[in-house]
């Protein structure tokens, strides 16, 4: 008489034990909190090799003059007022905004670094220079 009494405390015990199982619910992959900071803004241009070299905004100011930025390009500090491509001052782009697309060009825009047209150094003088010159900071 005493087995199946056994055996029925067990089979509670066994029912109980399994319906706690799975109870924390499903996990996933990718945590829910964050700890720590995670950067909310960037930009989502390449980085590109001029994006690496220490570019001079002063050297930069004849590379926007001799590339012919100007024909296009709006910027106030190169007394430039093209209307073709977009107005610098008002999207004061970071630094690797405009190495990535002076290097690989866009819609209209030739792609200076990818024809020869200019030097990773050049591109990096010339981004600077339009960064400093819409009140960014260069590297």
């Amino acid at each position: 008489m005493r087995h199946p009494a056994v055996i029925a405390v067990a089979a509670a015990l066994g029912v109980i034990v399994l319906a706690g199982c799975g109870s924390e619910g499903v996990t996933t992959p990718t945590p829910t909190t964050v700890i720590g900071t995670v950067a909310t803004t960037g930009s989502s241009f390449p980085i590109v090799a001029a994006f690496h070299i220490h570019g001079h905004a002063q050297k930069g100011s004849a590379v926007f003059a001799s590339a012919g930025c100007a024909g296009c390009h709006t910027l106030k500090a190169a007394n430039a007022t093209g209307t073709v491509g977009p107005n610098l001052d008002q999207l004061k782009p970071d630094y690797q905004a405009v190495t990535a697309q002076v290097t690989n060009g866009g819609p209209g825009m030739p792609a200076f670094g990818k024809t020869g047209q200019l030097s990773n150094t050049q591109i990096a003088d010339v981004a600077a220079y339009v960064v400093v010159s819409t009140g960014g900071t260069a590297p």
